[in-house]
């Protein structure tokens, strides 16, 4: 553990002054008075509009013709009155979002294809040390940045990648674990090469963590605990949860994050909501008519990253919806708070006559009952009808709440759609995320 420390400590004041004075501000930022916080906030955020009108083509007529001038722009209250950007305007003018200060050694392309399929590009700003957001949650949780760790994710590094990345972490180690190859030989090695390590932290999608905890059960396998469980990419009801905690040995702390913005949102150690990182992104959560909801009130999520100059999002569609969360966490970090994402707008059964039950409503169906299934899916086909698969949990009454949460459903869809229940014994994952809601009925 020394060798790790001084190693790290080396190669940070060497090569990582930047991000080692950003989480010195991080520390200092997140005890902050709420107002002082918030002026800092909104203050860095009208300067990212400004700077982005100045510079960047498309948010010069964006802007200008929404009938804002640049002497607008020194009002922080004129940020929550510019015009929303979404998915299709983005992937319409990469070009032109883009500016000067993109180039081949500031910027990096990233590429999603989100719940569409469509391909959505953006520029990450290589200058910003993002990862100092990262040590910001480990430390809420009780991780040092040297210890060893371990990903259950897709791309994992091969060859000469993985040879590099492994000399740059030296002496601490990294574990990857490919989560579209999670066969039985392969967590078989993973457990293996994990318990002589022993890492103190786990990253994984939810569905991958879920299927290595199932795994350990199944093979007849015991890894040694971790300390925490970071997991990303789809909600995480508290079945699922309470099933990789049990499975694992550690708590699980849910973060929320995208390929356009990185490090939105993360848990503390309460696991009451998700701090958002505040000052250097804005996120608000906005009303059917773009105005902010109240704490307690679920909207839509738009936000801003306020710290990439090469290709700015600003008040940007993120396609989430969340629910502000009011009053101060326990943990003693001023960060305001919001619930843990619970699903894609996209995410969402559709009701013959154009209307929709929404995917929030739906991921509560077992919220009281939580042992009763261990993972469910809404699965809608073309003509509406709709099947909840479920896997029992160790609930005596399991099947018999299963069969409520069906009429339930059928009820919140107001029975305009036939609903029945289906008891299985697996839900598939791609690449180690699951998708709640999968629906082929007519848009």
């Amino acid at each position: 553990m020394v060798l790790k420390r001084i190693a790290f400590e080396l190669k940070t004041r060497l090569g990582a002054r930047s991000s080692l004075a950003l989480e010195r501000e991080f520390r200092r930022n997140d005890r902050l008075d709420p107002a002082e916080l918030e002026s800092l906030r909104a203050s860095r955020a009208i300067a990212h509009a400004r700077f982005a009108m100045q510079n960047s083509p498309f948010y010069r007529d964006f802007y200008g013709d929404a009938g804002f001038t640049l002497d607008d722009l020194r009002d922080p209250a004129a940020f929550t009155a510019l015009p929303l950007l979404d998915k299709e305007t983005v992937r319409a003018n990469f070009d032109t979002i883009r500016t000067p200060e993109a180039t081949p050694e500031s910027s990096a392309q990233s590429a999603t294809g989100g719940s569409t399929g469509q391909p959505l590009r953006i520029l990450r700003d290589l200058r910003f040390p993002a990862r100092a957001i990262e040590w910001r949650l480990f430390r809420w949780w009780g991780i040092d940045p040297w210890d060893n760790r371990a990903n259950v994710y897709r791309h994992v590094l091969v060859g000469d990648a993985r040879v590099k990345h492994d000399r740059q972490w030296w002496p601490s180690k990294r574990l990857h674990l490919d989560a579209f190859s999670m066969t039985d030989d392969a967590v078989r090695t993973f457990v293996a090469e994990w318990n002589a390590a022993r890492p103190t932290l786990l990253f994984a999608y939810v569905g991958a963590a879920l299927e290595l905890a199932r795994a350990l059960g199944r093979l007849g396998l015991a890894m040694h605990p971790p300390r925490a469980i970071a997991v990303t990419a789809a909600p995480l009801p508290e079945s699922q949860r309470l099933e990789i905690e049990a499975g694992l040995g550690a708590p699980v702390y849910d973060h929320y994050r995208a390929s356009e913005m990185p490090w939105l949102a993360g848990e503390c150690a309460e696991q009451h909501g998700l701090h958002l990182f505040s000052d250097v992104r804005t996120v608000e959560v906005l009303d059917d008519d773009g105005h902010p909801v109240e704490a307690g009130t679920t909207g839509e999520v738009v936000a801003t990253d306020m710290t990439n100059r090469v290709f700015p999002l600003i008040r940007y569609r993120m396609g989430d919806r969340t629910t502000p969360i009011d009053g101060r966490c326990a943990c003693g970090v001023t960060l305001p708070r919001i619930s843990p994402v619970s699903g894609r707008l996209v995410e969402a059964l559709r009701l013959p006559g154009g209307g929709v039950v929404a995917g929030e409503a739906l991921a509560q169906l077992f919220s009281k009952t939580p042992r009763a299934v261990r993972q469910f899916q809404l699965v809608q086909a073309a003509d509406y009808s709709v099947i909840v698969r479920a896997i029992p949990g160790d609930d005596p009454d399991a099947l018999a709440i299963i069969e409520r949460a069906a009429r339930l459903v059928h009820d919140n869809a107001a029975g305009a759609v036939p609903v029945r229940h289906e008891v299985v014994d697996t839900i598939p994952h791609v690449g180690g995320k699951t998708r709640f809601i999968i629906s082929e009925a007519p848009v």
